[in-house]
């Protein structure tokens, strides 16, 4: 974010045609064998349109759905904007008034009061779609004091967003936090040889899945037969990693949802057509459910054998003791571990718990800070910045990234292996004070391990006292086996004394150590690094 002390910065009237234009240039210079004619000759007539009419045409395509009213839309920056929309008919880019029944106008672009009025007939207690219901749906419009207007192809944007961001959550408000400065993104090598998208039917394949997941979403407790035809919807197997991925993600959460409802079968059905965890430990439960242990077994050992990640697993350690058990096998019930505990009585009345156990450990005499996940995560990042940000062909499709496309997959090490050997090997060779100038440098750059808060220059220096830089390598490593896994669950606090460290996770009364937190606890104590469990009794 901005320093508070800079002024915003301010947008030009038409700061969005400009962004829209980034849109349109990047579809023809990377993808214009891939438009339809029709696209093309949309685009080409765009591009002749005086600059109000671009101007509209823009407000109109960011704006929801392709039915609007004039008496709706006032932009300061066009003027005379009623004299324009002859102008857009003319040239193809809206229908004025097309002919509607009063069942569709009501629909489309009336407000249940504005219904009522116009039918005062009807029971006024009545829902919306009880009210378009009872209007007969031959019945011709009644006259209305506006212009209705019909944006034609509407559905262009979609298609140049995805161009441009291969994405369904980003869209042309990026380039406004771009433009005001509140989102700030490393500087990056795009790709200079390959595209992103090779043929149109990829392209096609990833609007499809984005508009059945916002279904899906805009709905989750969907009904069976709904759901069903969600998942006769979704496309083939794709040629494109990146779409195949989205696909079978897609699909593990229809089949989810299924499964949730009791459809066992069905879910079965479609998480066979996903590889993506968790599809083999959703399956494996399924079978549990149904009895169908022989089958379970199976694909517990096939987890084990090849898992796709440490979480995947561990889960399929814990799921072969269920199944030992169904089997008549007696299994052993796990130890609880041990770990180093404190214990303080604190006043909690008038503060979170982590922060009154920070304040009675400074009371005697020790460095704190409070970071939870922030400070292995925000190391990670800086020691690894030049590898997270290389020029991995397919990487980076915009300039708008957080993050390299790969960064959760399991291909982001393989790919970047020596490059992440010398970013370690600097790191043991000049430790934490080479991070500084980085941390600086890069200050409030959007990373996805990064975090800006709470973090100053004298924590670097403790930890450079203190902490070995094996140890602090050793830990990456480990997120390095699971990035998206490891990124949480690391103790709430570190506390310094002269040449001492300690990792410290806090305990609320009645609060219990998460899966994620034990995870990390026993990879510290494989490390024989000094952490402890602060118990805190009120």
């Amino acid at each position: 974010m901005l320093p508070s002390s800079s002024p915003t910065p301010q947008l030009a009237p038409d700061y969005y045609l400009a962004n829209f234009w980034r849109l349109l240039d990047h579809a023809c210079q990377w993808y214009e064998d891939l438009l339809t004619k029709e696209e093309q000759n949309w685009i080409d007539t765009f591009k002749k349109l005086p600059h109000s009419s671009q101007c509209i045409i823009v407000r109109l395509l960011s704006r929801k759905g392709e039915w609007f009213r004039s008496d709706k839309l006032d932009y300061v920056e066009i003027a005379n904007l009623e004299a324009q929309w002859p102008i857009l008919e003319a040239s193809g880019f809206i229908q004025m008034n097309p002919n509607l029944t009063e069942a569709q106008l009501c629909e489309l672009l009336f407000t249940k009061p504005e219904i009522i009025a116009r039918h005062p007939l009807l029971n006024k207690a009545l829902r919306k779609d009880d009210l378009l219901a009872a209007i007969e749906q031959d019945t011709p419009a009644q006259p209305t004091p506006f212009t209705i207007i019909h944006l034609v192809h509407n559905d262009i944007i979609e298609l140049l967003l995805i161009l441009f961001f291969a994405n369904a959550h980003q869209d042309l408000s990026q380039f406004v936090l771009d433009d005001l400065g509140l989102h700030r993104f490393e500087q990056y090598q795009l790709s200079q040889t390959q595209r992103f998208f090779h043929h149109r039917d990829e392209i096609e394949q990833l609007r499809l899945l984005q508009r059945i997941a916002q279904d899906y979403w805009q709905n989750e407790k969907q009904p069976k037969d709904a759901l069903v035809r969600l998942c006769q919807q979704l496309p083939d197997k794709a040629s494109h990693p990146y779409v195949e991925r989205k696909r079978q993600k897609l699909i593990n959460q229809l089949a989810r949802a299924l499964e949730r409802l009791g459809e066992s079968e069905l879910a079965l059905h479609y998480f066979a057509q996903s590889s993506l965890p968790p599809s083999r430990e959703r399956q494996a439960r399924i079978y549990d459910k149904l009895g169908q242990y022989q089958r379970m077994g199976y694909l517990i050992e096939q987890i084990k054998d090849t898992p796709y990640h440490q979480e995947e697993l561990e889960i399929a350690q814990r799921l072969q003791q269920r199944y030992l058990r169904t089997q008549g096998q007696k299994v052993p019930r796990a130890t609880k571990p041990k770990w180093p505990e404190r214990h303080l009585s604190l006043d909690l009345s008038t503060q979170r718990v982590e922060l009154a156990v920070r304040d009675a450990l400074i009371a005697q005499g020790y460095y704190v800070y409070y970071l939870e996940n922030q400070l292995l995560n925000t190391l990670l990042a800086l020691v690894l910045w030049p590898a997270i940000f290389a020029p991995v062909e397919g990487a980076f499709v915009n300039a708008y990234q957080a993050r390299p496309l790969d960064f959760y997959h399991t291909e982001f090490c393989a790919k970047r292996q020596s490059l992440i050997e010398s970013c370690f090997d600097q790191f043991m060779a000049h430790g934490t004070p080479s991070l500084i100038a980085r941390w600086q440098e890069k200050q409030g750059i959007a990373n996805p391990m990064t975090s800006w808060q709470g973090i100053d220059e004298a924590l670097f220096h403790w930890i450079d006292r203190t902490i070995p830089r094996a140890t602090l390598v050793a830990l990456m490593k480990i997120q390095l086996k699971d990035l998206r896994l490891f990124r949480a669950g690391m103790p709430d606090m570190m506390a310094f004394k002269e040449e001492t460290y300690e990792w410290i996770e806090v305990k609320g009364p009645g609060d219990k150590l998460q899966d994620n937190q034990l995870r990390w606890m026993s990879e510290f104590a494989k490390l024989d690094i000094p952490f402890s469990v602060c118990y805190v009794n009120h």
